[in-house]
């Protein structure tokens, strides 16, 4: 396949082509699960009103609707485990000139605030099944302030594409997996418009009756200038019918809670005659042999209780998400050790690996692709594009502190582990450290300030 020759077409045709490589995922079935108020459980026709008979006549009333958002809880904690404090770049700048890009990448990454837009691609990811990342280039020559880059007149910056932003993606793959080309479809007041980006140019198209080419330009980067992540199915999906169970089943024992809320009095035999209401010392005259009694309900919430911890501990355990809720923290204690802690967030350090295999692999094409438009700002830098960069995730894992520093204080023969500016830098109360080592050594010396007046 070649994609110029398929550029170079009536518009009509390219974006025919490019709408024939849209994915048939289901994305508005997945959107609609990761929102509760979307659930199954809202839907009338799948859990439709309840015909009630009463002394007015027949009606219909409505029933308990309950979602809860286990696919949101699900998302939220695999991107926070998957991005964990953010993302440290690894290299070994060894000239001036790799030093030079490593703080221009490291300011770019600060700019865009790329740690927070990643945790954002990891969500869509990982709820829509498909994202990307877009780079351009913007004027603004203060972003380089304190670096020597006489000239630089751009800065890069990032922007989030996904199905729930109104974003159609288009990618196109050659026989060897690589991407050619990548299409954007989207709308602007009535406008509808198509995007093309190739490594050597950037199209645009527009429909007003028909589509028509607006604009062609070269793609100066040389790169194809997105970063596409896709995955086949949402990270919720092998549970989805454990989380429609549970929703259905919370709910309908709530109508049974509802129902059985006020009393219900079983009779058995002949009654002759009834309280007053509002009497005091209120009975009931039977008949001989007559039997009266509060109609209960024994033996179901036991089942109900057993059957919705079952759900629960099935939801969390066959997505590998930890169950972090307060309830199930507060009897662990203070003094957890540190193995006991790696081995409670075990399965989730595991699908976090996992998701690495994908999610790393499109943050080495941004180091790339970023290094590459580094050389375009300042060329003085471009001696250093060879430069090895990779990234590192930081997996999130609670700690036993004090556990750390007893063990390291052993390993030295009960020997200092820290020095007393980091003690000092470490703890939350100082904020100026220098400031506060002046001070604690004029407590020492006898000075304390002149605190008396």
């Amino acid at each position: 396949m070649d994609i110029q020759e398929i550029l170079n077409q009536k518009p009509n045709d390219v974006v025919s082509f490019f709408r024939g490589k849209y994915s048939s995922k289901e994305y508005e079935t997945f959107l609609e699960q990761y929102d509760p108020e979307k659930h199954e459980v809202h839907d009338t026709t799948a859990r439709p009103k309840k015909e009630v008979t009463t002394d007015q006549g027949t009606m219909w009333k409505d029933v308990t609707r309950l979602s809860l958002p286990f696919q949101k809880i699900i998302v939220d904690r695999a991107a926070a485990f998957l991005i964990g404090d953010g993302i440290i770049l690894k290299a070994d700048p060894d000239t001036d000139q790799e030093r030079l890009l490593m703080k221009m990448i490291k300011q770019t990454w600060h700019d865009n605030k790329l740690d927070y837009k990643t945790r954002q691609l990891a969500r869509k990811w990982m709820s829509e099944t498909e994202c990307a990342e877009f780079w351009w280039f913007q004027e603004n020559a203060d972003t380089w302030n304190g670096l020597e880059l006489n000239g630089a007149k751009y800065r890069m910056r990032m922007n989030v594409w996904a199905p729930s932003e109104g974003d159609s993606l288009y990618p196109v793959f050659d026989e060897y997996g690589d991407m050619v080309a990548f299409g954007r479809g989207y709308k602007v007041d009535n406008t509808y418009k198509l995007d093309v980006y190739t490594k050597d140019e950037i199209i645009g198209y527009e429909k007003d009756k028909n589509w028509e080419e607006v604009s062609r330009e070269k793609n100066l980067l040389g790169k194809i200038p997105v970063i596409y992540y896709e995955r086949e199915r949402p990270e919720w999906s092998d549970v989805q019918h454990l989380i429609e169970r549970y929703e259905k089943m919370l709910s309908n024992f709530a109508d049974s809670n509802d129902y059985f809320a006020s009393p219900i009095i079983k009779i058995k035999g002949q009654v002759s005659g009834f309280a007053e209401k509002g009497e005091s010392g209120k009975m009931i005259t039977m008949e001989e042999d007559a039997d009266a009694n509060y109609l209960t309900w024994d033996q179901a919430p036991a089942a109900i209780q057993l059957e919705k911890e079952s759900l629960q501990e099935l939801i969390y355990s066959m997505t590998q998400t930890p169950d972090i809720s307060f309830q199930q923290m507060k009897g662990l204690g203070a003094n957890v050790s540190g193995v006991a802690l790696k081995l409670m967030f075990l399965d989730a350090a595991l699908k976090t690996l996992k998701h690495q295999e994908t999610f790393g692999e499109g943050l080495q094409r941004r180091i790339n692709l970023v290094k590459k438009g580094m050389t375009l700002i300042a060329t003085k830098v471009e001696p250093a594009i060879n430069l090895k960069i990779e990234p590192e995730f930081t997996f999130y894992m609670p700690q036993n502190d004090e556990e750390l520093i007893r063990m390291l204080t052993t390993a030295t023969g009960n020997r200092a582990v820290m020095s007393r500016k980091t003690a000092v830098a470490n703890n939350p109360f100082v904020s100026n450290v220098e400031r506060e080592m002046e001070e604690i050594g004029d407590d020492e010396a006898g000075d304390f300030g002149n605190i008396i007046p």
